[in-house]
C-alpha cells in the first residue's frame, strides 16, 4: 500500500483540488480514499488497474462530499453576519449597500477582471458553476437547476451567499489593488 500512497498521491490530489477548489477538503478526500482502499483491500480483485481502483473511490468520495453538503440543511442556512446586512423585507441596509465600481481606462478594467477572476476561483465549485451560467452565460435559472441538480431555494440561497462573497472578496482585492 506504501508504493500505491506514493505513486498515486500526487495524481489523486490534483484531480481532487480541480474539482474541489478546496486544498484542505482535497487532501482530506485523497486520505480518506488510501484509508479506503486499504480497509477494502482484500475486495480489490484485480479486474483494473490500481490506479482506476484508486481514481474510483476517490470520484465516490469526492460525490459523497457533494450529496452531504447540498443535503445537510446547516450548510444552507445564511451566515449570521450575512442576515444583519439586510431589512426584514430582504434589502440591503443602507450602510451595508454595494458601491459601484468605476473601471476609468483600460488598466482599471483589466485589474477589475483580474480581481474578479481571482474570486470567482475562491467560490465553492457549485456556486461558481452557478454565477457564471447565471450571468455570464445569462442562462435561466430553472435550466440551472435542472443542470446543477438544485431545487430553486437551494439555487437561490447559492447564488445570494455566492453575490455575497464575491463583493466582499473583490472589495478586499480592488483595495489591495489600490494601496
Amino acid at each position: 500500500m506504501a508504493a500505491l500512497v506514493k505513486q498515486y498521491t500526487r495524481m489523486l490530489l490534483s484531480h481532487a483540488r480541480a474539482r474541489l477548489n478546496d486544498q484542505t477538503l482535497a487532501e482530506d478526500l485523497v486520505q480518506q480514499t488510501f484509508l479506503a482502499a486499504w480497509e477494502g483491500r482484500t475486495r480489490f480483485a484485480g479486474e483494473s488497474s490500481p490506479r482506476t481502483w484508486l481514481f474510483s473511490i476517490l470520484k465516490n468520495k469526492i460525490a459523497d462530499h457533494y450529496r452531504k453538503h447540498y443535503r445537510d440543511p446547516q450548510m444552507a442556512s445564511m451566515d449570521p453576519e450575512d442576515v444583519e446586512r439586510f431589512d426584514s423585507d430582504g434589502r440591503w441596509l443602507p450602510q451595508h449597500r454595494p458601491t459601484d465600481w468605476q473601471a476609468e481606462d483600460a488598466e482599471d478594467k483589466e485589474t477589475l477582471f483580474v480581481v474578479l477572476a481571482n474570486c470567482l476561483d475562491k467560490l465553492p465549485e457549485t456556486w461558481r458553476a452557478a454565477v457564471e451560467m447565471k450571468y455570464l452565460k445569462e442562462c435561466d435559472a430553472a435550466a440551472i437547476c435542472q443542470e446543477l441538480g438544485l431545487s430553486a431555494t437551494h439555487y437561490w440561497q447559492q447564488i445570494h451567499r455566492a453575490k455575497l462573497r464575491l463583493r466582499a472578496c473583490m472589495e478586499n482585492g480592488l483595495h489591495q489593488h489600490t494601496a
